[in-house]
């Protein structure tokens, strides 16, 4: 049985040989009540295989037939006649076909609704991990049934953890599929090389990158559907299959978006948000917070937080970081309502 490839060589190569030759070969046989290739070829002066291989390409087509009872002689057929016997039974077979993709389209449809019920109800809406290898296999799964958005909120590439490195490309290769793709980072981001570079491929993806000044947690939400978030301090990851946890986490997300800046990669450095993540530093730095507290929740390392308090403690003439945090709130410079719930 010649397989769907041969039959389209077949095709291309019967095509081509249909030429102009091939078409006076067929009218010079129409006035005749049979013919013999060698007598075709005589008339027309040229070789007889060249009249063979025309006569070949003819009965293909069923445009000649044998004659009865005539060793090597041939007659030509019209046109009609060889269409219903060459097309008739292609299309009875592509009609065929059709009905039996109904039918498997009907037998697959009845397992649908038994296999979203499943899915409703895994036997684990949460699943805590920390094998690299099931991180990324479920990723990927989440990834690629991902059709409508995806939601991303973590520090800048150069502090991303595993999960978030293994979902990098595969959240672009969502967003590139069509899906809504909405990536929060913190201000520090913009002056990140790895996260611009980054960014450079995701923008003109068309997904949308704000940055806000404090990046208090990082989680992934793929359709509403699936979620990963940290499970504890170390390197575990809760995948959890629950709608409800993933809504909670999109309104999250969409809360902190409201009051984030965009981000365009053709600006440079921190483009006008220096001034916010300032406010933010000057208010953690009032409530007494850590460095390695302040340095998590605006997504920077301790060695440049530290570079940061230095400045501002010497923009404001303060001797110690507290007092830079006290003097700050006294001038107005930072939202005591802020400070006060940090």
């Amino acid at each position: 049985m010649e397989s769907p490839a041969q039959t389209s060589r077949q095709e291309a190569r019967r095509t081509a040989e249909v030429n102009e030759f091939v078409v006076a070969f067929y009218e010079r046989t129409l006035a005749r009540a049979d013919f013999s290739p060698a007598g075709i070829a005589e008339e027309l002066g040229v070789p007889r295989q060249r009249a063979e291989q025309a006569v070949g390409v003819l009965r293909e087509l069923r445009l000649v037939k044998p004659a009865e009872g005539g060793a090597d002689r041939f007659v030509a057929v019209s046109p009609e006649a060889a269409q219903m016997e060459l097309l008739v039974p292609l299309e009875r077979e592509i009609l065929d076909s059709r009905h039996r993709l109904e039918g498997f389209k009907g037998q697959l449809s009845s397992f649908v609704s038994a296999f979203e019920k499943q899915s409703r109800s895994r036997a684990e809406p949460v699943v805590i991990t920390e094998d690299r290898e099931e991180i990324e296999l479920r990723l990927l799964e989440a990834a690629q049934g991902c059709t409508t958005e995806v939601l991303v909120m973590q520090p800048c590439v150069a502090r991303e953890t595993s999960e978030l490195r293994l979902a990098r490309p595969l959240v672009l290769e969502a967003v590139r599929r069509g899906a809504q793709g909405r990536i929060l980072y913190p201000h520090t981001a913009r002056g990140d090389s790895d996260t611009r570079a980054h960014l450079g491929e995701l923008l003109p993806a068309g997904g949308q990158v704000r940055t806000t000044n404090e990046v208090r947690d990082r989680f992934l939400v793929f359709d509403r559907r699936t979620a990963f978030i940290p499970a504890g301090e170390g390197e575990a990851i809760a995948v959890v299959y629950d709608g409800a946890v993933a809504a909670f986490l999109a309104g999250l997300h969409a809360r902190v978006w409201e009051s984030a800046f965009d981000f365009d990669s053709g600006a440079a450095g921190y483009a006008g948000t220096m001034g916010d993540l300032k406010a933010t530093l000057l208010d953690l730095l009032a409530s007494g917070a850590k460095d390695e507290v302040i340095a998590r929740r605006v997504g920077m390392s301790e060695r440049t937080l530290r570079r940061h308090v230095a400045t501002i403690m010497q923009d404001l003439s303060a001797s110690s970081r507290f007092q830079a945090g006290v003097l700050a709130a006294r001038t107005g410079l930072v939202d005591t309502a802020l400070r006060g719930a940090a």
